[in-house]
Order: C-alpha cells, then structure tokens, then sequence
C-alpha cells in the first residue's frame, strides 16, 4: 500500500510539472506576434503613402485554442498547485513551530 501511495505521489508532482511548464510555453507562443508577408507589404505601402500606422490593423485575429481537455488540464494543474502551497505552508509553520519549542 505505501509503494502505491508512493506511485501515486510520484505521477501527480510528474503531472504538476508537466501541466505548470506546458501552460507558461503556452503563454509566451501565444504572446509571440507573427505578421503575415501580405501584412508587411500593406504596412510598407501605406508607410510609403503616409498613412497613419495601426499596429492592429496588420495582425491576424488570435485564435482561441483552448478546448475542454486544455480546460481540465490546467484547472487540475490550478489544484494541484493550491495543494502544494497548502501544504508547503503547514510544513513551514510545523518547522517554525518545532524550532520554537526548542
């Protein structure tokens, strides 16, 4: 039974992990702007022709990736992680308090 546990334990951090590096690889893909060649010469033209630049104007609409397996994986990861800060927690004030009654 602890061997299990112990398994178990080992697959949920694994999980944590995965799921926490995936989202902030997510995060900074998405944050990525790329402009199409069709957008940089239409920049370019109305640069030549004076007119006022829009940033916006030139980038593609953002699409939404998320579905509900993306959804479920980083609500899990969300509560995996309150967990462990949960728990981290309790540990440092057990240690506080066993320093303490030293």
């Amino acid at each position: 039974m602890n061997r299990i546990s112990k398994i178990i334990g080992i697959m949920i951090v694994i999980l944590f992990f995965s799921l926490y590096f995936s989202k902030y690889s997510m995060d900074y893909n998405q944050n990525k702007k790329i402009l199409t060649e069709e957008a940089i010469q239409e920049y370019e033209k109305d640069l030549k022709e004076g007119i006022e630049i829009n940033p916006e104007k030139y980038q593609e609409p953002e699409k939404d990736y998320n579905n509900r397996v993306s959804k479920v994986g980083l609500n899990t990861s969300k509560l995996i992680e309150k967990g462990f800060q949960k728990g981290l927690k309790l540990l440092m004030k057990s240690l506080k308090y066993l320093e303490e009654s030293n």
